[in-house]
């Protein structure tokens, strides 16, 4: 490819470039418009369609120029907490820890009574053995 050279910095350009690496210098000139754009036509479509926008919100009662009314500062009034700890908490733990060892006193009640069903039908079945 053949090389050109800027005419404002003078620095060598491959051909195929628009513009000046150096001096960003626009080697080809502009054109000039003779009609409007597409996006020219379509502006008037977009201002329709904020005015339609509007008309929407004025017929729900709503006006966006206008701020709504600032409401009024209202003072809030923390109470400080009191010094003592809550007696609930510890009865919820209280609650649920008894409930947790009756579990567990059941387990062990009816581990015993299988234990005890167990030893008698053994020692039934040892002694009905023995004597045939």
């Amino acid at each position: 490819m053949s090389a050109k050279r800027c005419e404002k910095c003078g620095e060598s350009v491959d051909e195929a470039k628009a513009f000046c690496p150096g001096c960003g210098h626009a080697f080809v000139e502009e054109q000039k418009r003779l009609a409007a754009s597409e996006f020219d036509r379509h502006a008037g479509t977009v201002q329709f369609g904020q005015t339609m926008y509007t008309n929407l919100l004025s017929d729900m009662g709503l006006n966006i120029s206008v701020p709504p009314d600032s409401p009024e500062k209202q003072e809030v009034i923390i109470e400080a907490e009191s010094s003592q700890p809550e007696k609930t908490v510890n009865v919820v733990e209280k609650k649920s820890a008894s409930r947790k060892w009756l579990w567990i006193a059941a387990g062990v009640l009816l581990f015993l009574i299988l234990l005890i069903l167990a030893t008698a039908t053994l020692i039934f079945l040892y002694l009905s053995l023995r004597k045939s």
